[in-house]
């Protein structure tokens, strides 16, 4: 048995990193955990991935049983030494156990639940800044459309030190969910993403708590159209209507 999963494990693992992959393009769900530029590119590594897989499961079926004879012919020879042998059974029942432990955590993990995007909890235990940071674009209000300016387009402009004086008359129009802290701060945000999730980046812009409905949770996807206005000396988004909405199909920031 121990031979068993030693000899399939690492494969089993493979193929089900490849099917979940596949799985995910299908459903065009790949892009809940990769940047959309990168979809084809994936998709087409593992296709190769999967060429070789099959090559691998071949060869594998197929090798003769050399190893296993001399492991057989080894034990058969220290018999004597019953306590070793003991052991080394010991083990083996442990690293099988390990081994197939992993293999069907993986599958949950990956063919099993349902695809999900960054929770609105991980946002909250990231950095409370507004400023995405970096060398992120500032947009110029000079000449533009601000209805157009995304959460992250609004959050590079109050990370830059804009008030509620630089923005009278500026409408926004954006759509986040909501982040709820502990002292009942709220904030409208939404991850960008450059390649993956793992380089995930939260934009956030304050809103003024008193004007949202009560019934709104950290985690609501909700769209929001106001102005900013000074609150307590920080500038926040003053918002004049509030509409629960569902998730978007893409919910990051491209």
């Amino acid at each position: 048995m121990s031979e068993l999963v030693s000899r399939w494990a690492g494969l089993a693992l493979c193929g089900i990193g490849l099917v979940a992959t596949l799985a995910l393009a299908a459903a065009g769900d790949l892009t809940l955990y990769i940047h959309p530029r990168y979809v084809v590119f994936t998709v087409l590594l593992s296709i190769v991935g999967a060429g070789l897989f099959a090559a691998a499961v071949w060869v594998t079926a197929t090798r003769r049983e050399t190893a296993h004879d001399h492991d057989h012919d080894h034990d058969h020879d220290h018999d004597h030494d019953h306590d070793q042998l003991v052991r080394r059974r010991s083990y083996r029942m442990l690293s099988t156990v390990v081994t197939g432990t992993l293999v069907v955590v993986s599958a949950a993990a990956l063919l099993v639940a349902p695809p999900t995007t960054l929770s609105a909890e991980r946002a909250l235990s990231s950095a409370s800044a507004v400023d995405g940071g970096g060398d992120v674009p500032r947009p110029s209000l000079v000449g533009s459309d601000p209805t157009r300016f995304s959460v992250r387009d609004w959050a590079s402009i109050l990370g830059s030190g804009a008030t509620a004086d630089d923005l009278v008359g500026q409408q926004a129009d954006v759509t986040g969910f909501l982040l709820i802290d502990g002292d009942g701060a709220v904030r409208v945000g939404r991850y960008a993403v450059t390649c993956c999730t793992v380089d995930a980046q939260l934009f956030a812009v304050p809103v003024i708590a008193a004007d949202l409905p009560s019934d709104l949770r950290s985690g609501d996807w909700v769209h929001l159209t106001g102005t900013f206005a000074d609150d307590g000396g920080a500038t926040h988004l003053s918002p004049a209507t509030v509409d629960a909405v569902e998730e978007p199909d893409d919910p990051y920031l491209s």
